[in-house]
C-alpha cells in the first residue's frame, strides 16, 4: 500500500475513484444526488480542489493501481460572540473502491489525515457522513470519531 499526495494530473483518477461513492449516495438519495454517468463526471471539481491551498488530497495505490482517495481541508474560523477560534481539518471525502475495501486502504488514508493534522498543528479532525452509511460510521468510530450532532430534514 502506497499513499501519495495527488497532483493536478490526477483529476481524472480522482473523479473515477469518486464515482463509486457518488453512486452510493445517488442510490440512497436520488432526489439530492446525481448518478455519475462517466469516470469524467467530477474532473472540474477535482481540478478546483487540487488548486485550493487549504485542501490536501491523497491517493492510495496498490500494485500501481489507484484504489482510494481522501480530501482534507483546513478550516479556520475566527472567534465571535458565540464561539472561540476554531481551527480544524475537515475530511471532505474519503472513498475506497468496493473491491479494495477491508484491506487497509481506508486505514492508511485516515492515518495520512492524522499525520497532516499533526504537521499543520490542528487538534481536531471532523467529517460528515450520511445516516444510511452505517458501514462508514463503524469505520470512523474505530478511529475514535464521535457523533456530535444530528441533521434533520423533512420533505414537503
Amino acid at each position: 500500500m502506497h499513499i501519495r499526495q495527488a497532483v493536478p494530473a490526477d483529476s481524472l483518477i480522482l473523479s473515477s475513484l469518486c464515482r463509486d461513492v457518488q453512486g452510493l449516495h445517488a442510490e440512497h438519495h436520488p432526489e439530492s444526488f446525481k448518478m455519475p454517468q462517466s469516470d469524467e463526471f467530477a474532473v472540474a471539481f477535482f481540478d478546483e480542489m487540487l488548486a485550493d491551498p487549504a485542501a490536501s488530497l491523497f491517493i492510495a495505490e496498490e500494485n500501481g493501481r489507484a484504489i482510494g482517495y481522501i480530501i482534507c481541508k483546513l478550516f479556520e474560523r475566527p472567534e465571535n460572540l458565540f464561539h472561540y477560534v476554531h481551527r480544524f481539518l475537515q475530511i471532505e471525502h474519503i472513498a475506497v473502491r468496493p473491491d479494495a475495501q477491508q484491506h487497509g486502504a481506508g486505514t492508511a488514508l485516515m492515518n495520512q489525515a492524522g499525520e497532516l493534522a499533526r504537521e499543520i498543528g490542528v487538534l481536531r479532525i471532523q467529517l460528515k457522513s450520511w445516516a444510511f452509511n452505517s458501514k462508514a460510521h463503524a469505520f470512523f468510530e474505530g478511529f475514535g470519531f464521535e457523533k456530535i450532532e444530528h441533521r434533520f430534514w423533512r420533505n414537503l
